[in-house]
């Protein structure tokens, strides 16, 4: 069992990676704003959006084996992005980065936060 669960957490970590890859020499994780994103390739916001999914459905899996509540940032993915496609998830961002030009400077997570995730938290 603590070899399978080693398996998926490789997994995770190089999906994340190659998601990283993806934009490497533009911005790390944390800085990927919407300058970045508009400029990516829908390879690359896909390939960015699986890793974060994946993240998700890891952090998840492991909340769920051991009993305890998923981390609040997991339940509000699920929540607003539970039953929609990367392709759904991308298009939300892509329309408010063109809905808000002037915001572009803003961190990707931060708007799948503040704008989708939790928006009566502002």
């Amino acid at each position: 069992m603590k070899l399978r669960w080693f398996k998926w957490v490789c997994v995770a970590v190089m999906l994340c990676g190659l998601a990283g890859s993806a934009v490497a020499g533009t911005a790390t994780p944390a800085d990927f704003t919407g300058k970045e994103w508009q400029r990516s390739s829908t390879s690359e916001k896909l390939a960015f959006l699986y890793g974060v999914s994946s993240t998700v459905a890891i952090e998840h899996l492991v909340a769920e084996k051991q009993g305890t509540e998923a981390s609040v940032f997991v339940s509000a993915w699920l929540k607003a992005f539970g039953d929609e496609s990367w392709t759904q998830i991308q298009k939300k961002l892509d329309d408010w980065y063109a809905a808000h030009p002037a915001e572009s400077g803003r961190s990707v997570f931060d708007v799948l936060w503040y704008e989708f995730m939790a928006p009566d938290d502002k």
